[in-house]
């Protein structure tokens, strides 16, 4: 059996050309492995086919940006804070106080990054019915 390259819809580059650099190398590549993992399931669940370049393009166009997106919404939650949706700072009389939007570093996609892919909406479906012939069941040409 050949060896093959894991499919990753991001790189550390579309990354970086997108959020800057980061310390941690190995931890980005394993999160933006986890996102394309993420964004291929919920291509599935909606065509009900594996991937195919082309076969989709509103997908095509924003998978990476969606891929580097979802890797930097837990690389935006500090480690130290795990679990904190809200911090705050009070210093005299200057107050600063930031939300976490994925407070445990959970990786999601949300119903505007599901639109962006064309993964949102409804979907028209062909219901074929089955013809009995001699020989068993046969699809309705």
């Amino acid at each position: 059996m050949a060896d093959e390259t894991p499919l990753v819809l991001a790189t550390p580059g579309d990354y970086a050309a997108r959020y800057g650099e980061t310390d941690d190398a190995a931890r980005l590549r394993a999160l933006l492995s986890d996102a394309t993992a993420i964004l291929l399931s919920a291509y599935e669940a909606r065509w009900g086919d594996e991937y195919a370049p082309g076969a989709h393009p509103a997908f095509d166009r924003s998978a990476t940006a969606v891929c580097c997106l979802l890797a930097n919404r837990v690389l935006a939650a500090p480690q130290m804070l795990t679990g904190a949706t809200q911090y705050s700072q009070t210093a005299g009389s200057y107050n600063a106080s930031v939300t976490y939007g994925s407070a445990m570093g959970e990786m999601y996609l949300g119903k505007a990054d599901l639109k962006r892919l064309g993964l949102y909406g409804s979907l028209v479906r062909e219901l074929r019915p089955m013809l009995e012939v001699e020989d068993g069941l046969s699809d309705n040409p």
